[in-house]
């Protein structure tokens, strides 16, 4: 009766350690799951974030060019007004 005892006490034994094993597995893949999920929204916010800088990169090479017009009138402005100013100061006035 002692050796029955002693394999059901052991099967026991196995039986709650295969339990946890399982428990164990299935909190695993519970976080694995979780994880996937996560990774698939940094997957997504990534991909919003370079669209972002793709938008910032061509708004400042539009806000460059519009500088460098501004400053090409204003040095185009600029000569003409010393033109007309020489002009006038030399005496010939344009009509």
């Amino acid at each position: 009766m002692s050796l029955e005892q002693d394999f059901i006490e052991l099967l026991t034994d196995i039986n709650k350690q295969l339990d946890s094993l399982q428990k164990e597995v299935r909190d695993i893949k519970i976080n694995l799951t979780e994880a996937k999920g996560e990774r698939e929204i940094l997957k997504v916010e990534i991909n919003n974030l370079k669209e972002e800088v793709k938008e910032i990169k061509i708004s400042q090479q539009e806000q460059i060019w519009q500088l460098i017009w501004a400053l090409i009138w204003t040095l185009i402005g600029i000569l003409i007004a010393t033109v007309v100013g020489f002009l006038v100061i030399g005496g010939r006035f344009i009509f």
